[in-house]
């Protein structure tokens, strides 16, 4: 099982820019974070760290940790890489405490690969292996409570809260159904580890400005979706990645897995825990709140989408794996499945390095280090994977030359670090909503004159003369402004 993980991470460290939509953003972020002081990116000019304001900062922090051993890239690649690898393992271990049969966790490496990957929701999937991890732990300590496990799963519900919330919240669901509620005794002990998580929860939830928009996101009366619209759109937050028929082969090999195998095993004992049982209501209830909850709240964008994938991963536990030799030709299967997962998705970073990137390297080496930019991308498709992997290309900039990016997060309430007083770019403060999907609407509001010292673009559409930028780098793909008026760019 370990090979397998570490197999499927291939597509994490193959090339330099992964065709992923937030990674830039989230690189940039470690950037600032473990750079905050650094003169040679000029950070503390212009921001001030918000690390109070940040529910899922242990990315960003542990990133930062990394980074200083490793560097930036590398840091990234190490947590990517424990989302591929970690979803796998923290599988194989809640199988384990089920007592099921542990191969079946190779059919997490084809879901691995999904929308929300190529989107970049990068904290978030992270949380996954460890929600898995806790729920295994949970349920080891619930039969052998031990002070030792006691902490280390306090430690690491502890850790998947500051991840991410959603998957914080799957995994109070799954601790409330296994709790051991006719035995007072064995509650108060089974319940010790979760205190202090649960305290710093609703301490979030009821007191910071992100915490009451992300829970008002869950429990605010909204406009619930037709269901038939829903239904229509589940494919799409799966695995609807690219144009190809790749994704419907690999998701239609899924299924035939899970059917298959259920059939083969029909007649064989199931050796599964009572806690198996317990858990079953956790991907029934991922199904009724991609259903119920809204698709975005405020600025938090994707909210009921996360479900359908966390649905499949929940009900992995459920399967029956066959006994004996048809057992191992189920995970011959599972294991084929998995290569061509890994295959497909490795084969698409490689295309979208090699023929989309372009010169983007180039572009950014004529933006002087410290500078304030504007990354205004006209052409944001692709035609290797359906999303918009170039939409934040502009945060390379920020973790290559450090300096200002817009468009940025920074003085969001949810974000580590925002503005500091006077040096907020136009309009005085946070970017207005979409401002990254519609550079048409920056390049006429005048606004980029008036601030920022290069503008980068991918496409056509920047108007140079009326904005008062001149062209210092032209290329194929990407080009560089310089402001030409006013303060000049090089004496910042």
């Amino acid at each position: 099982m370990l090979i397998a993980a570490v197999f499927a991470t291939i597509p994490a460290w193959i090339v330099r820019h992964p065709p992923i939509t937030d990674w830039p953003f989230h690189e940039a972020t470690i950037r600032v974070i473990g750079n905050f002081h650094d003169p040679a990116y000029g950070f503390d000019k212009y921001y001030q760290l918000t690390l109070q304001n940040t529910q899922y900062v242990a990315y960003y922090l542990i990133g930062a940790v990394l980074a200083f051993a490793f560097g930036v890239k590398a840091a990234q690649v190490v947590l990517v890489s424990a989302y591929l690898a970690g979803t796998v393992l923290g599988m194989r271990a809640l199988l384990l405490a089920l007592k099921k049969d542990e191969r079946a966790a190779l059919l997490t490496v084809p879901l691995l690969y999904n929308v929300l990957f190529y989107f970049g929701l990068l904290p978030f999937l992270l949380g996954i292996p460890a929600l898995l991890f806790a729920l295994a732990l949970t349920i080891e300590q619930k039969r052998r409570p031990t002070s030792r496990r006691g902490l280390g799963l306090a430690a690491l519900v502890l850790l998947l809260f500051h991840l991410h919330f959603f998957p914080f919240g799957v995994f109070a669901l799954g601790a409330l159904l296994l709790a051991p509620w006719a035995k007072p005794r064995a509650f108060f002990v089974y319940s010790a580890p979760f205190v202090p998580s649960v305290a710093l929860a609703l301490r979030w939830m009821f007191g910071t400005e992100a915490g009451k928009l992300s829970s008002g996101a869950i429990f605010q009366k909204h406009q619930i979706r037709p269901a038939i619209q829903s239904l229509n759109e589940l494919w799409r937050w799966l695995l609807d990645v690219g144009p190809d028929d790749h994704d419907e082969l690999i998701l239609v090999g899924f299924i035939f897995a899970l059917i298959g195998t259920t059939a083969l095993a029909q007649g064989d004992a199931d050796d599964g825990a009572k806690d198996s049982r317990a858990l079953g209501l956790l991907p029934l209830a991922c199904v009724a709140l991609y259903f119920l909850l809204e698709e975005d709240h405020g600025y938090i964008w994707i909210i009921a989408q996360r479900f359908p994938v966390l649905f499949l991963l929940l009900l992995l536990p459920f399967l029956r794996m066959p006994k004996g030799a048809r057992g191992d030709a189920a995970a011959l299967g599972f294991s084929c499945l998995a290569a061509a997962a890994v295959t497909v998705t490795a084969d698409r970073f490689v295309r979208f390095e090699l023929q989309e990137v372009g010169d983007f390297d180039a572009a950014i080496e004529h933006i002087a280090p410290r500078s304030k930019v504007a990354a205004l991308i006209f052409d944001k498709g692709s035609r290797v994977v359906h999303h918009t992997p170039f939409l934040h290309f502009g945060s390379y900039v920020q973790t290559a030359r450090g300096g200002l990016i817009q468009f940025s997060y920074a003085g969001f309430a949810h974000w580590p670090f925002g503005y500091l007083p006077q040096a907020e770019p136009p309009p005085g403060g946070s970017a207005r909503l979409r401002w990254e999907w519609t550079p048409e609407e920056t390049n006429r509001s005048g606004e980029l004159a008036t601030f920022y010292d290069y503008v980068l673009t991918r496409g056509s559409g920047f108007d140079a003369d009326r904005n008062g930028f001149r062209p210092v780098y032209e290329g194929q793909r990407w080009s560089v402004w310089e402001r030409n008026i006013g303060e000049n760019a090089l004496g910042r």
